[in-house]
C-alpha cells in the first residue's frame, strides 16, 4: 500500500510571522525566505515554530531589544548550555535532526540528544545512517 504524502502550501516568512503573531499555527506550511533580512527576535518565533530560518538571513541590535521579559535560565537550558562546553557542538533534539537531514541540511554542527520521544523505524534508519546512535526503547 502506498501512502500518499501530502504537500504543504508554501508561505512567504512575512506572511507566516503575521499568522503567529495573532495565535495562528503555520503548522500547515512550508516557510519560504528570500534574502532579505529577518530581525532576531522574528527568527525566533519562527524558530520555535518549526520553520528553519537561514543563519545568514538574520541580524540584531541589542539596543533595539527588550530583555525584561526573559524569564531566568531553566535547569534544563543550564544543562544544554553545558553540552555545548564538553562537546563543542549545538544541542539539537531527534525531531529537528531529522527535518534537517530530510532537507539534505548539514548536522556536523549540532549534537543529538532524545528527549524520550518515540521515533519511526524509516527516522531511525536514516538517524543511523548519518552515524547516530538511538535508544531501542524508543523505536517504533
Amino acid at each position: 500500500m502506498k501512502m500518499k504524502m501530502k504537500m504543504k502550501n508554501k508561505i512567504h516568512w512575512k506572511k507566516a510571522l503575521e499568522l503567529l503573531k495573532n495565535d495562528i499555527s503555520i503548522s500547515e506550511y512550508e516557510v519560504y525566505f528570500d534574502d532579505e533580512k529577518i530581525e532576531a527576535l522574528d527568527a525566533f518565533l519562527l524558530d520555535k515554530n518549526e520553520a528553519d530560518v537561514p543563519e545568514e538571513l538574520i541580524y540584531y541590535d541589542d539596543d533595539t531589544i527588550d530583555y525584561s521579559d526573559i524569564p531566568p535560565t531553566t535547569d534544563e537550558e543550564f544543562r544544554l548550555s553545558e553540552l555545548i562546553g564538553k562537546t563543542g557542538l549545538f544541542p539539537i533534539d531527534q525531531k529537528r535532526t531529522i527535518k534537517k537531514l530530510k532537507n539534505g541540511d548539514d548536522i556536523s554542527i549540532y549534537d543529538v540528544y532524545f528527549d524520550g520521544e518515540k521515533i519511526e523505524k524509516s527516522d531511525a534508519d536514516l538517524l543511523r545512517k548519518n552515524n547516530i546512535e538511538i535508544p531501542e526503547n524508543l523505536i517504533y
